[in-house]
């Protein structure tokens, strides 16, 4: 118990380095240009501009580009799904899982199951920040707080992370992931959620994602265009990481091609969606959140605390009880009404 209400996300320390790399040398993988195409330009918000007055803002708003949905998803392929029990505790046991992904290789998966009651249960799909995998202790107390509170939680080894991870030599050099292996990271959480439907213990009108850090980053985009996750949940997510994430220029074509999570979140409405930002950020900068929270529109829930990106001086364990797992449960019935499911 001690231990628990001593949980933050100091674990993800990776990462002034990684995330700030990461963003500022480019996702994309490529030079971001500054040319307009003048037959077809698109109007992007400044993070860094003063707040503008509300006829600004919904000027803003409708200058918005609908992007495409940048990953695969091959809801078909077999998933040759694999599973060995690690751990049994009292309220869930936890298995070792691995399915084919989106390029065909292997994915390593941690899956909690609720031991207690029958039948189809609610699903999270967790990710971590960028320096984590699915073993990083603060992702494994979330999971087991989700489990605990009757939910069946996958957490996968993206690209390159855990059980994934290459030789030094044959990762991509530091802050060049590049846009292909973003897009992998999406298609693989497709294909995750492919397995927790393929379940029969699980919901498949019940599904929900919870991401921390670049887990929301990635989360956002990837869920925008997946409607079987019902709830989405964001913690110390960003956006418009100086046009970074976008596409190549700030044409229409280019706009409808961005990664960045501030083009993705308006596809997410009306479904459920919480973002929780912190206002002494140390890697996803408070103009970021803004930009986020922004672009997410007013049915979103936005919440700004006190604290820092490893959520410092915060019972993390109160906080995923009462705010997280809450606004997930709640949602869910919520969606899980509208649909018919009872």
């Amino acid at each position: 118990g001690h231990a628990m209400r001593r949980l933050d996300l100091r674990r993800c320390r990776f990462v002034p380095i990684l995330l700030t790399l990461t963003l500022l040398a480019g996702i994309t993988g490529r030079r971001v240009s500054v040319r307009a195409d003048d037959n077809a330009s698109a109007v992007r918000p400044d993070p860094f501009a003063a707040p503008a007055p509300e006829g600004a803002r919904s000027l803003i708003r409708r200058s918005w580009i609908r992007p495409r949905r940048p990953y695969a998803r091959k809801p078909d392929a077999p998933l040759d799904a694999k599973e060995q029990q690690i751990e049994h505790a009292e309220h869930y046991d936890i298995y070792r899982v691995e399915f084919n992904g989106i390029e065909g290789d292997r994915v390593p998966s941690r899956l909690y199951l609720p031991s207690a009651g029958r039948g189809r249960f609610p699903a999270v799909l967790l990710q971590y920040g960028s320096g984590g995998r699915k073993e990083t202790d603060y992702i494994v107390r979330i999971g087991r707080l989700f489990a605990e509170a009757g939910f069946v939680v996958l957490t996968i080894d993206s690209p390159g992370r855990g059980e994934r991870r290459k030789p030094r030599d044959q990762e991509p050099a530091l802050g060049q992931v590049g846009r292909p292996r973003f897009v992998q990271y999406l298609g693989d959480y497709a294909r995750a959620v492919d397995y927790l439907c393929s379940r029969r213990d699980v919901d498949d009108k019940r599904i929900g994602y919870v991401g921390i850090s670049w887990g929301a980053i990635t989360g956002i985009v990837y869920a925008a265009h997946d409607a079987r996750v019902r709830v989405v949940v964001s913690l110390v997510g960003g956006g418009r990481f100086l046009g970074l994430l976008g596409g190549v220029g700030n044409s229409v074509a280019a706009r409808r091609r961005s990664l960045d999570p501030v083009d993705h979140v308006p596809l997410i409405a009306p479904r459920p969606l919480l973002l929780i930002n912190v206002k002494r950020d140390q890697l996803v900068r408070r103009p970021f959140g803004e930009a986020l929270q922004e672009a997410a529109g007013p049915g979103a829930k936005k919440m700004w605390l006190d604290t820092d990106h490893f959520f410092r001086g915060v019972d993390v364990p109160k906080l995923v009880k009462e705010t997280v797992i809450a606004f997930v449960r709640d949602g869910l019935k919520a969606e899980a009404g509208q649909s018919g499911t009872p």
